[in-house]
């Protein structure tokens, strides 16, 4: 059996140029993937460098991490502030840092505290590399967006997740074919943005009240950088049914990231998709 491995065509072609590899230390792979069933779950993940980054041979500057705890799943998905420097590695130390908090965490998380602390694990980075503490400086070389999940089961078949956010990266449940928008539009407070109108860390919003929202089974937890939810847009295009028909089960690994390296148009930007499923126990 033989398959078609040319990207999926979404929209108008676009222009084409190889692919450059990524001018960076330490090498960052154009493409990650992730995937595994836990007691309850199965999660798949992947994150594609777009377009615009292989013609220009920048690193791709989203990332994600995925963890279990007592049963539960941890879903982070972090996008780099396109200009600042480092962002890249900005999106991985912000990964990084959630997971480990939330490993370490008691059953009622400080969600605040959780982005301060993600925040300020910049600033130390960025500390570590110049030799000075600055979150202004650690702001431009590092900025990144982030959303966090925190998916605990409620039974067979059932989850409940616990979401936060800054910045632009989206978070939907998918069920009977439709995507709900978990995150309102944005509307940040001037001075919990950047220069640019970005909203990012290290910048902390002076509240952070979790969203909360209940999975069954048949029903998947989507997080994603605004490389994929800026051309998704409300799901009605040929992307939208793309990734309805692909995320109705979980899909191999291979098959999430190729879908994921849609081309067409003026989308050229890294994109990265996290999907959680609940699902209920075999028979024993």
């Amino acid at each position: 059996m033989t398959f078609d491995w040319t990207p999926p065509l979404i929209g108008a072609t676009g222009p084409e140029s190889p692919a450059r590899a990524p001018q960076t230390q330490p090498y960052r792979p154009d493409t990650v993937i992730d995937g595994w069933a836990a007691a309850g779950f199965e999660v798949r993940a992947a994150s594609v460098r777009g377009p615009g980054h292989r013609a220009s041979g920048v690193p791709r500057q989203d990332d994600f991490a995925l963890a279990t705890v007592a049963d539960s799943v941890i879903a982070v998905v972090a996008d780099g502030v396109s200009n600042a420097p480092l962002s890249h590695l900005g999106a991985t130390v912000v990964c990084r840092t959630v997971v480990d908090y939330l490993l370490r965490a008691d059953a009622a998380i400080d969600w605040h505290d959780l982005l301060r602390c993600a925040g300020w694990a910049l600033v130390e980075y960025a500390g570590r590399q110049l030799g000075e503490t600055d979150p202004q400086r650690a702001e431009t070389l590092l900025a990144s967006t982030v959303v966090v999940a925190l998916v605990r089961p409620d039974g067979p078949g059932r989850a409940v997740a616990q979401l936060v956010r800054v910045g632009d990266s989206a978070a939907w449940r998918v069920r009977d074919g439709s995507w709900e928008p978990l995150f309102a539009a944005l509307s940040d407070p001037q001075d919990e943005l950047l220069p640019d109108g970005v909203a990012a860390l290290p910048r902390v919003p002076a509240e952070v009240d979790p969203v909360e929202v209940a999975i069954a089974e048949g029903e998947v937890l989507v997080l994603a950088t605004d490389g994929f939810a800026e051309p998704f847009g409300h799901g009605t295009g040929d992307l939208g049914r793309l990734f309805t028909d692909g995320l109705a089960t979980p899909p191999p690994m291979t098959r999430l990231a190729w879908m994921l390296d849609f081309a067409g148009g003026s989308w050229d930007d890294d994109r990265t998709v996290l999907a959680v499923w609940p699902v209920s126990p075999a028979p024993s």
